[in-house]
């Protein structure tokens, strides 16, 4: 993973040191693909993150209620779907695959599954943009296992840019799928941290730490790095967010619009 040069840490007497400069640039992790500018978590959308700077792309995984897995960040179809798809509402675990498949989610797009996502998860130069695989519902954690290990070699997970990392925000999902296949990276996320966090963390044996940039502080920063994890700051919307999470120090940006954020972090590093 890219990784950002991180403001410093306070020293000893509690004074903060210098921040260095930054020696690389956050990567820019393109939320439900460009998440303003396309209908989110659709394959216009992944496609759109990667044609506009994304390094890396996130999704969201719920399970039908047949077990095939469908990309959606709710729980519901009811706030994506438009308003003349042919099924405009009820929960993802309750609808088959084939019923979801009848949802439209903006411009006519369909609910993808996740190999569709890593189908597109590719470069025009025929590399690979590693995906964050988001499991919303812990019930999709072994379906998760069972397409990532089936759809990439297991000597993809061994260099030092896998192809893809397990993220939630529940500890129970990232720990079936270390049961499942432990060469799987995890990263562990919350809204606001706390010494539990850092322990179910340090537990599960994360790669990397997810905040949310409003509630992100720089003791954050220091854990992350005491624990020798990578940290993502996420969802930067605002120049405030974007300009607090370059502040903070961070490896990777989580952002809805991929141009505008690419455009706006050049420019404050340079100011």
């Amino acid at each position: 993973m890219t990784t950002a040069a991180r403001t410093a840490a306070p020293d000893a007497t509690g004074a903060a040191m210098a921040a260095p400069a930054l020696a690389v640039l956050p990567a820019l992790v393109g939320h439900r693909g460009a998440a303003a500018v396309e209908p989110e978590n659709t394959v216009l959308s992944f496609r759109r993150g990667i044609a506009e700077g994304s390094q890396l792309l996130e999704c969201d995984v719920h399970l039908s209620s047949d077990g095939v897995d469908a990309i959606i960040h709710d729980a519901t179809i009811d706030r994506t779907a438009q308003d003349d798809s042919p099924l405009r509402t009820g929960a993802v675990a309750d609808l088959t695959r084939a019923q979801l498949d009848r949802v439209l989610v903006g411009g006519g797009e369909h609910l993808p599954t996740l190999e569709q996502v890593l189908d597109v998860a590719v470069r025009e130069d025929g590399t690979r943009v590693p995906v964050l695989v988001e499991i919303k519902a812990p019930a999709a954690a072994r379906r998760v296992v069972e397409i990532l290990t089936a759809y990439f070699p297991g000597e993809a997970w061994e260099g030092p840019t896998p192809p893809a990392l397990v993220i939630s925000f529940h500890a129970e999902a990232l720990r079936a799928v270390k049961e499942a296949d432990a060469r799987l990276p995890l990263l562990l996320t919350t809204t606001a941290t706390s010494p539990e966090f850092f322990e179910t963390a340090q537990e599960l044996g994360v790669v990397q730490v997810g905040v949310r940039i409003a509630d992100a502080r720089q003791a954050d920063v220091v854990r992350a790095r005491e624990l020798g994890v990578e940290l993502n700051l996420w969802t930067a919307r605002s120049e405030e967010e974007l300009a607090r999470a370059l502040e903070l120090g961070c490896d990777t940006i989580t952002v809805d619009d991929p141009a505008w954020a690419s455009t706006l972090l050049e420019e404050l590093v340079n100011a």
